[in-house]
């Protein structure tokens, strides 16, 4: 009997992935199969240039040191690509979860899987072996190889990938199974490419500390470290760049009160780094707390608290702003020259037409202030002499007005203008004078009327 009881190619694949993004993947196994031969067996460590979460590290024990001289998805891709295209059919557990990490770390190079065809170990054993009648916890690899008696290390993908082919294998041996009703055909999804990030993003951080604080209140069993192993083992995830392992024994240190300020300054500085500047601030006084009464590098902490709180309060510059401005310019005159043009011009035209009225209305003052000066002239011929006092008076009156006005924060167009006072009226004897003085004929108006008499003033007595 041949290895592989189905006729066609199959590729059985499994991979493993570094963090929560799920777009990368950092080990990868495969098993090809060629008309019932098995053809190829390769099992590889992967580097996906990013940052390696603690959880994933737990899970399948890789570590982002064990990859850093490994070869990345496109230079392995060069070798097995092949291996994805036409006529292969995929084959895996949980297959769409395998293929749709592979597409989305292959977009980044612009390339997909191009095989069309899929078979589901998981499928297999839901729809076949239980029908439907399967208890929780049943569909899992590593309870499918307990209860078939099928051997597996669980998360090596070596091991893995095997036990996915011999599934298939049981099946036929023991039921005779037809697998053309499990091979589906693969949904095609477009992926955006993303960069590879070495720091993760502070909403995915956010989320593992509010998992950590909550394992650190209930006093899980994961928790249940000495303050110093928790201590040793952030040191060591420090310098791997394992942000979650930092933050996660870090934190249990600092809730055990551990007496050093060199845990609180470095989880300080990575939650700074995520723009977690809030969980920041507050390690930072949970440390202060904790050393102020044994230690004085409390001190230390106070003052990095306060540069947190400075460069955060702080401002941008006016000469940043100035630079946005002129970068912005810059920008609008590359993509359209032809309009930063036209505005260029338009302002030289606008400048110089506002020149030009200054200078007619210069013209007009000088002259409108020459006709004036040759009309008191004439009719004062000798009056060489500057103006007179009052005028003087009554500049000075209208410039402190108008500094009043300023003051008072009110513009003199919207300023009520103050009605004149009334002439002071005239007595009734001096109305009776002038009306009752007779006007002489041909008489000169410009003199002044005659005073009245004794008899009239004597008559107006009566």
């Amino acid at each position: 009997m041949a290895d592989f009881p189905y006729p066609g190619k199959f590729t059985f694949v499994d991979v493993e992935i570094p963090n929560l993004n799920n777009d990368c993947i950092c080990a990868i196994s495969m098993i090809v199969i060629d008309e019932g031969e098995e053809k190829l067996r390769v099992t590889e460590l992967i580097n996906p240039r990013t940052f390696f979460s603690a959880n994933n590290i737990k899970i399948h024990h890789i570590h982002r040191k064990d990859v850093l001289d490994s070869r990345t998805l496109p230079q392995f891709w060069a070798d097995y690509g092949q291996y994805f295209e036409e006529p292969y059919i995929m084959g895996a557990h949980n297959a769409m979860s395998d293929i749709s990490v592979i597409n989305k770390d292959l977009a980044r190079i612009h390339t997909e899987i191009h095989a069309t065809k899929y078979v589901d170990t998981m499928d297999i054993m839901d729809q076949f072996y239980y029908r439907g009648n399967q208890g929780k916890g049943d569909l899992k690899l590593c309870n499918i190889a307990e209860h078939l008696g099928i051997e597996l290390d669980h998360h090596n993908p070596q091991s893995d990938v095997n036990a996915c082919y011999e599934i298939i294998r049981y099946m036929y041996n023991h039921f005779e199974m037809d697998l053309e009703p499990f091979i589906k055909n693969i949904k095609k999804t477009k992926f955006r490419p993303k960069k590879h990030t070495a720091v993760p993003s502070s909403r995915q951080m956010k989320i593992f500390l509010n998992y950590v604080r909550k394992q650190i209140t209930r006093k899980s069993p994961s928790v249940d470290i000495s303050v110093l192993k928790a201590k040793k083992q952030g040191d060591a995830a420090y310098e791997e760049g394992d942000y979650e392992g930092v933050i996660f024994n870090y934190e249990v240190a600092a809730a055990k009160n551990w007496q050093s300020a060199s845990v609180y300054l470095r989880l300080a500085e990575i939650y700074d780094s995520l723009n977690m500047t809030f969980d920041a601030n507050r390690i930072l006084e949970k440390g202060i707390r904790n050393l102020k009464r044994t230690n004085r590098d409390w001190r230390i902490l106070k003052s990095m608290a306060y540069n947190l709180n400075r460069k955060r309060r702080k401002p941008e510059s006016q000469e940043a702003e100035k630079q946005k401005e002129a970068s912005s310019r810059k920008k609008g005159s590359k993509k359209y020259p032809e309009l930063a043009g036209k505005k260029a011009d338009a302002a030289n035209d606008i400048s110089k037409t506002s020149e030009n009225n200054a200078e007619t209305i210069t013209d007009q003052s000088s002259s409108a202030a020459g006709g004036v000066e040759t009309g008191a002239e004439s009719q004062n011929p000798d009056a060489s002499q500057p103006a007179p006092a009052r005028q003087s008076k009554a500049v000075k009156a209208d410039a402190s007005k108008k500094k009043r006005v300023r003051r008072g924060n009110i513009s003199r167009r919207t300023r009520k203008p103050k009605k004149p006072n009334p002439a002071p009226a005239a007595s009734k004897s001096e109305s009776v004078s002038q009306s009752a003085a007779p006007k002489a004929e041909g008489s000169n108006p410009s003199q002044p009327a005659s005073a009245p008499t004794k008899v009239q003033s004597a008559e107006l007595v009566h």
